[in-house]
C-alpha cells in the first residue's frame, strides 16, 4: 500500500510535466510567427533583443547560442517554394545567388534542429566552399554580377553541391548572413533569397 501510494503522486507529477513540457513547446512553436518576417519559403527573426521571456525561451529552444540580428541573420526554411514541409524522402535543389554579407551559410537541421546525422558528415555549405555555377564560355563574371550556385539536398549521394538530408523525416535549412549590408535590413521581407524547388519523383 505504501509503494502504491508514493507511485500514484509520482505518476501524475510526471505526466503533468510531460503535458505541460509538450504543450509549452507547441504554444512557442505557434506563436513564433509573432517575431518573425516571411519572405517566400523564409523566416527571418527581425529583433533579437530577448526582452520577451516567449522569444528567448524560442530562441532557447530553436537557436541555442543566437547572436543578436546586428551582427547576424538567421533565416530558417521549413517549407520548399511551393509552401510543402521539406521532408527527408524527396530530393530538392537550392538555388541562390551570393548574399549582400560579410559572410553567408547555409546549415541543415532535422526537425529537433540539431545537426542530422550522415555517414558523409557534411552538414552545410559557405561562401567558401560552395562550387559556384560556371560563367558562361569564354566570359568571366562581371566584378558587378553576382556569382550564382545550386545545392543538392538529398538522402543519396550527389556529385554536385551534395547536401546529404538523411532518412529522419522533416528538416530545416538555416541561411546565415553576418554583417549583410543595410539595404538586407531596410528589406527583409523582399529581398532575393534562394528558391528551394522539390524534385518530382
Amino acid at each position: 500500500m505504501r509503494l502504491k501510494a508514493i507511485l500514484i503522486p509520482l505518476l501524475i507529477v510526471i505526466t503533468a510535466a510531460f503535458l505541460g513540457s509538450g504543450y509549452a513547446i507547441h504554444s512557442l512553436r505557434s506563436t513564433k510567427q509573432e517575431y518573425t518576417i516571411q519572405n517566400a519559403c523564409w523566416r527571418v527573426n527581425k529583433k533579437m533583443d530577448l526582452q520577451d521571456s516567449h522569444q528567448r525561451a524560442l530562441v532557447a529552444m530553436i537557436g541555442l547560442f543566437a547572436l543578436r540580428e546586428s551582427e547576424v541573420l538567421y533565416f530558417v526554411a521549413s517549407e520548399d517554394s511551393e509552401g510543402r514541409p521539406l521532408d527527408a524522402q524527396y530530393d530538392y535543389v537550392l538555388e541562390g545567388l551570393e548574399m549582400d554579407a560579410r559572410y553567408w551559410s547555409y546549415t541543415l537541421y532535422g526537425a529537433d534542429f540539431f545537426l542530422v546525422k550522415n555517414e558523409a558528415n557534411k552538414f552545410g555549405f559557405n561562401m567558401d566552399n560552395v562550387q559556384y555555377d560556371e560563367a558562361p564560355a569564354h566570359e568571366e563574371y562581371p566584378s558587378n554580377r553576382k556569382k550564382t550556385y545550386t545545392i543538392q539536398i538529398s538522402s543519396t549521394p550527389k556529385t554536385h553541391n551534395w547536401l546529404p538530408s538523411s532518412k529522419e523525416g522533416q528538416f530545416h535549412i538555416n541561411l546565415r548572413m553576418y554583417n549583410p549590408e543595410k539595404s538586407v535590413y531596410e528589406n527583409l521581407d523582399s529581398i532575393s533569397l534562394p528558391t528551394i524547388r522539390r524534385i518530382e519523383q
